[in-house]
């Protein structure tokens, strides 16, 4: 990976960067939630904005009735995941705070982390938009593939 020739996909244009693990079910969400549960440093969950604790379980947070935020730090980026349904596993970030090859290194792990733990490819991808993918991870490659579909 090159910065000089992703560095274009995360100049602000108004509109947020988003990580997805796409057919999931209730047992990938916890695989995840696992993972962030000794996440360093802690992430804060929040239902309908005040804080708690994270509960062990990541049922509460995919109760529909819910309004859970779940935000944490990949390096000196801040993700956001909003819990929109099972089937689904979504983050985003404002790509203001991706300005070079540390931060993407960053979030090359980050991506494997999630693939590994479901199982399951992960993109990254202009906000809203699956199909315009920015990075892909699939566990049986092994390794981040960015802009190789653009």
């Amino acid at each position: 990976m090159n910065w000089e020739q992703i560095a274009s996909d995360f100049a602000w244009d108004g509109s947020w960067r988003d990580i997805y693990v796409l057919n999931t079910s209730e047992a990938d969400w916890q695989a995840v939630w696992n993972i962030l549960l000794e996440w360093t440093p802690p992430a804060n969950f929040s239902v309908s904005g005040k804080i708690e604790s994270m509960p062990l379980g990541v049922e509460a947070a995919l109760e529909s009735e819910t309004d859970s935020l779940l935000s944490f730090c990949v390096g000196p980026i801040q993700l956001a995941c909003h819990f929109f349904t099972v089937v689904e596993i979504e983050f985003d970030f404002d790509p203001r705070q991706v300005s070079g090859e540390t931060e993407i290194e960053h979030l090359d792990r980050f991506v494997r982390l999630l693939g590994d733990a479901t199982g399951k490819q992960v993109t990254l991808t202009q906000e809203n938009d699956q199909e315009a993918i920015i990075a892909r991870y699939s566990p049986d490659l092994g390794s981040v593939v960015w802009r190789a579909f653009s």
